[in-house]
């Protein structure tokens, strides 16, 4: 049973990532998104840059636990819990605003077509399940509690579904994680060019033991960072490097060369870093440190 429970959910998976119309509502909200919000402090803000972790998924717990929290009042609290439930029930809608609009900058962000019209659906499957709660919060302020707790199980239902979207596309198509987690590290040192072929100034992508590297000399000394953006996977190579600093060209994260810090958003991970050195005219890198 749970055999075919995990096709079927497989293949409404599948046909959501084919589903085109999704996509382009995606392309839309993108570029509309992109223009209203800039690189800066407020992508920032969204992304959880500055937090060195996305913000949406913490978000989610408030609304979440809220409305779980309404949920066990209404099977267990009684009469004398309606009001505490319907106050709990109207601040996960409130929570959902902040939630909503965080889940939008990270949805903006999505490169890959079917990733996006998944992303899309959970977007449009929370909207859903918030207008449910909403109305159920209206219901109950007007005394209907049994119809307002039913809309609150229906926005639940909505909201599992969803949510299991949005974990699709965080735990199968990471979508989230840096991107860099996984590149295998350069225990011991390894030549990867010669001295001679890298010119100053100029970024070079080698490819090491199957990761990318990104090689940049600048005033004599030669840096080394993990090639893709651990933003969403950019290469940096091609993006704008200068004053010390690397610049994705897919979504404008910018890292220190020295460290590979995030001195702007939206990535929230760094990007490792390799020690270097150049020994019998081979650059060699080890790492990352």
């Amino acid at each position: 049973m749970a055999s075919s429970l995990t096709q079927r959910t497989e293949a409404a998976v599948g046909q959501i990532q084919r589903f085109q119309p999704f996509d382009s509502i995606g392309r839309a909200i993108a570029l509309w998104f992109s223009k209203v919000v800039r690189p800066g402090r407020l992508k920032d803000l969204l992304s959880g840059t500055w937090l060195g972790h996305p913000a949406h998924p913490m978000l989610t717990d408030l609304p979440i636990g809220a409305w779980t929290s309404a949920f066990a009042l209404d099977v267990m609290g009684g009469e004398g819990a309606a009001d505490a439930s319907k106050r709990l029930v109207g601040l996960g809608v409130l929570a959902a605003i902040p939630t909503a609009v965080t889940g939008l900058s990270d949805l903006s962000d999505v490169v890959n077509e079917e990733d996006r019209s998944v992303g899309v659906a959970h977007a449009l499957g929370n909207i859903t399940a918030v207008a449910l709660y909403g109305l159920s919060y209206l219901q109950r302020r007007l005394g209907r509690k049994r119809t307002g707790i039913a809309l609150s199980l229906a926005g639940a239902a909505v909201a599992s579904g969803s949510a299991y979207l949005g974990g699709h596309l965080v735990y199968r198509r990471a979508v989230g994680p840096s991107q860099t987690a996984l590149d295998r590290p350069i225990t011991d040192w390894t030549p990867v060019l010669d001295d001679s072929e890298l010119a100053h100034g100029q970024p070079k992508r080698v490819r090491v033991e199957g990761t990318d590297v990104l090689l940049f000399r600048d005033e004599g000394r030669t840096y080394a960072l993990a090639n893709r953006c651990s933003h969403r996977g950019g290469p940096l190579h091609k993006g704008e490097v200068e004053d010390g600093r690397v610049t994705c060209p897919w979504h404008l994260s910018t890292f220190s060369l020295e460290d590979g810090s995030v001195l702007r958003g939206p990535a929230t991970a760094p990007q490792p870093v390799y020690d270097v050195r150049v020994r019998e005219g081979r650059i060699e890198i080890r790492g990352p440190s």
